[in-house]
């Protein structure tokens, strides 16, 4: 049973400490809504869209026509 404990808080540690090494973004849309991202959102020519990790770790993808800003969080 010990075992089982410090390995999981193991694992929640280094959950944790990964995520604070991403820098967060955050996609203002021409709507007036606001979307946070896990890195920065990266874009494709092809379809002119913008696809990023939200905070709930789903791969999301926007057009480009609906970003009106995406900027960097300062910590």
């Amino acid at each position: 049973m010990k075992h089982i404990l410090v390995a999981g808080l193991l694992c929640v540690g280094m959950l944790v400490f990964a995520g604070c090494g991403s820098k967060h973004h955050t996609i203002t849309k021409t709507d007036g809504s606001t979307a946070v991202s896990v890195g920065a959102p990266q874009y494709n020519k092809d379809s002119n869209t913008y696809t990023y990790e939200n905070l709930g770790g789903q791969q999301t993808t926007i057009k480009r026509e609906d970003v009106q800003q995406i900027e960097e969080n300062k910590k």
